[in-house]
């Protein structure tokens, strides 16, 4: 039951109406079903997909004109009758933005989900909320995509799951072997992190190239454990890999940057029987022109990314607890949620890594 202090009453929350549209408005505080818990938001994180949603004003996982926020930590404040009676309230927590099918026979799940593309779940359930400062967890979130967390573990760091998540899926699905060269194009919190999980996987057995534009991000790459980090402004993606490696060809190339140009020059990285990690989203309808006779006759394979599974969340939050991610390098910023509008602003500049809204 929700408490009698919070019942009924209302809160500030950013509000995506469409594009470029994004209001903070008084609304109800969220109202729990009977498997739902509430929790009151201590950190949100904003990232590149909250700025890529609120340019376009537009995502599978928001119904227009709806709640914005997907990364969050905080603590249970109330609990549904029927939820499970572990969550109580004052319970710190973190937890994933959506959840795949969760009933008990694997024959009434959807065919994605009987296949173990849980990232794909054709009923895929989005939350999103977590700009303001309670938050609903729908039951089937919290069924397999709630973790409890020790009063060791930084709010602000936990928030940063959900996207380590992301980056978790990937790395399941890549093929590694010793004294492979990966390539990571863009040094911003996505590539870190890659940097971070494989360095920490695979040791000094892979070599590690960061590729980006900004010298700051790039020192933080090496930091992270890149063997190589090269500024690649007016120069060919492939002079810098073959500054690195000799060769202008890698064994796995990781797009983490958007854009054409980069997924363009990522191909041509690729070399024979190598991977293409195609992480980034981009526009409905965005076009890559691809030499077939080269993904045909050296076997390129291109792996897309989308989303995470609960398994890949879990393996999130441990890294995070662990400390065998040092995300707190990566929040360069923390606002008040009123200063929404300014946090955006500075996803699309560059001018932080990842900020932290204080609801």
């Amino acid at each position: 039951m929700i408490p009698v202090e919070i019942l009924n009453r209302t809160m500030v929350a950013a509000v995506l109406h469409g594009p470029g549209d994004v209001r903070l408005e008084e609304v109800p505080i969220p109202p729990i079903g009977p498997k739902d818990l509430l929790a009151r938001v201590e950190a949100a994180s904003i990232d590149f997909t909250d700025r890529k949603v609120y340019l376009r004003g537009s995502h599978p996982m928001i119904t227009i004109p709806g709640l914005f926020g997907h990364e969050w930590a905080g603590v249970v404040v109330a609990r549904g009758e029927q939820a499970d009676i572990r969550w109580q309230p004052g319970i710190r927590v973190v937890a994933a933005n959506s959840a795949p099918c969760t009933v008990p026979s694997p024959a009434a799940r959807c065919r994605a989900c009987r296949r173990s593309r849980q990232s794909m779940c054709e009923r895929l359930l989005y939350n999103n909320g977590a700009f303001a400062p309670y938050i609903r967890i729908p039951g089937r979130i919290v069924e397999v995509n709630l973790h409890e967390l020790s009063p060791q573990v930084p709010f602000e760091e936990a928030a940063l799951a959900e996207p380590l998540a992301c980056v978790m899926h990937a790395i399941r699905r890549m093929q590694v072997s010793d004294g492979d060269r990966i390539v990571i194009i863009g040094a911003g919190p996505i590539g870190l992190m890659f940097i971070a999980v494989l360095r920490h996987r695979y040791g000094q057995s892979i070599r590690l190239l960061s590729l980006d534009h900004h010298d700051d991000r790039l020192a933080l790459a090496r930091y992270f454990g890149a063997d190589e980090a090269l500024n690649t402004v007016g120069a060919p993606l492939g002079a810098g890999v073959r500054e690195a490696f000799g060769t202008e060809m890698a064994d796995i190339v990781i797009e983490v940057v958007g854009s054409t140009q980069a997924y363009q020059e990522a191909f041509e990285a690729v070399g024979r029987g190598g991977t293409l990690i195609a992480f980034s989203g981009v526009a409905e309808g965005t076009g890559l022109s691809l030499d077939l006779h080269r993904l045909h006759y050296e076997e390129i394979q291109i792996v897309p990314i989308y989303h995470h599974t609960p398994g890949d969340f879990a393996s999130a939050v441990q890294a995070i607890v662990r400390r065998e991610v040092p995300v707190a390098s990566l929040i360069t910023a923390r606002l008040p949620l009123m200063e929404l509008s300014r946090a955006l602003e500075m996803v699309q500049e560059r001018t932080t890594l990842r900020t932290i809204l204080l609801p």
